[in-house]
């Protein structure tokens, strides 16, 4: 009974961590976006100073990130229809799940996103009809789209993620070989096949609700991060060279380095969260409740200070001043758009 009283603790630790989690990923994008410039093939593609350090770890942080974000959507995804009892009917759950992701494209890519896109790379009508009508590369707003098509995929397939570890992870495996097979013959059109690509991570955060996250924290923390920093040093290595083989190869090394670059992720900010006490930090709650909004907007404002300071400071003090501004400037954008009661439903918060 004490063990048992036990899991179930930690089951709810685990679960109330997992906002902590969620934040710290979203503050890790913008760090990203704010470092990949110096990659030479973001914005403008013309860095002034060249970074390779910049560049490996935003490249890092690319590897994880998203990945992560997504396993704890389908972590959450499990406790809220297995455990609560909710997303029991399929239209309430698509009406939800619309207000909170595609309403917030449609006004971003309206108001933000398009209007300054256009003003920095000079976009014409048939490239915002790929890239944001169609959906096919809408800046950061394809992680909305890419959601909302893995949560109607997971909720048809949810019974038989639950009922099946090793059947509907061959499954999932076999949506994301699709997701890069369909791309090279069909456009991705609404995401769909990035969705394909990310429906393994969220099927693993499913797992890990389910059934415990024991099998991973038997594993030491550390050699979690040794092995992920080996996998995608490796990754990052063979990515920069030029034959086909080595392109082929890629592919598979950065799955895995994404695979366990999102389990890390999770367990150390897991780990993290109960070490601190983030939930009476004020300004933590603060980045909490405005994540999501922060990330609809952030990104076009590291345009702004990347298109002023570019060639003229260095690249590690620029990248500390997009980081710096583009999550005050994204946060005040973020305070004034939650006031009203109209905007909150356009930016898909409550």
């Amino acid at each position: 009974m004490i063990n048992e009283e036990k899991t179930i603790s930690a089951a709810e630790t685990e679960l109330k961590n997992c906002t902590f989690v969620k934040t710290v990923l979203m503050l890790l994008v913008i760090l990203y976006h704010s470092m990949v410039f110096w990659c030479g093939n973001w914005f403008t593609a013309n860095p002034v100073y060249q970074s390779t350090v910049l560049c490996f770890i935003s490249k890092w942080l690319n590897s994880f990130h998203i990945f992560a974000f997504t396993l704890v959507s389908g972590y959450i995804f499990y406790y809220i229809k297995y455990e609560k009892g909710g997303y029991d009917k399929f239209a309430p759950f698509i009406k939800n799940k619309a207000k909170r992701l595609l309403v917030p494209y449609i006004f971003a890519a309206i108001v933000w996103v398009v209007p300054l896109q256009t003003a920095f790379l000079k976009y014409d009508f048939i490239t915002i009809l790929q890239k944001y009508i169609l959906g096919y590369s809408p800046s950061q707003l394809w992680f909305l789209l890419m959601l909302f098509c893995v949560f109607i995929i997971s909720w048809f397939m949810a019974d038989f993620f639950k009922k099946s570890n090793i059947l509907s992870g061959f499954v999932v495996l076999c949506f994301y070989g699709l997701g890069f097979l369909l791309a090279l013959f069909i456009p991705n059109i609404f995401s769909i096949w990035t969705a394909f690509k990310y429906l393994v991570f969220f099927w693993l955060g499913f797992k890990i609700r389910q059934n415990g996250s024991n099998i991973f924290t038997k594993i030491p923390l550390l050699v979690w991060i040794i092995v992920d920093i080996i996998i995608f040093s490796l990754y990052f290595y063979i990515s920069q060279k030029d034959a086909l083989i080595f392109e082929v190869v890629s592919i598979g090394i950065g799955f895995i380095a994404n695979i366990i670059g999102a389990i890390t992720a999770f367990l150390g900010l897991q780990k993290l969260a109960s070490k601190i006490k983030w939930e009476d930090n004020k300004i933590f709650r603060i980045f909490s409740k405005n994540s999501m909004p922060m990330y609809l907007f952030h990104q076009q404002i590291i345009y702004v200070t990347i298109y002023f300071l570019n060639g003229l400071i260095n690249p590690y003090i620029n990248a500390l001043i997009n980081f710096i501004v583009a999550t005050l400037i994204s946060l005040v954008v973020s305070f004034i758009l939650t006031k009203f009661k109209i905007t909150r439903f356009l930016i898909g918060e409550k």
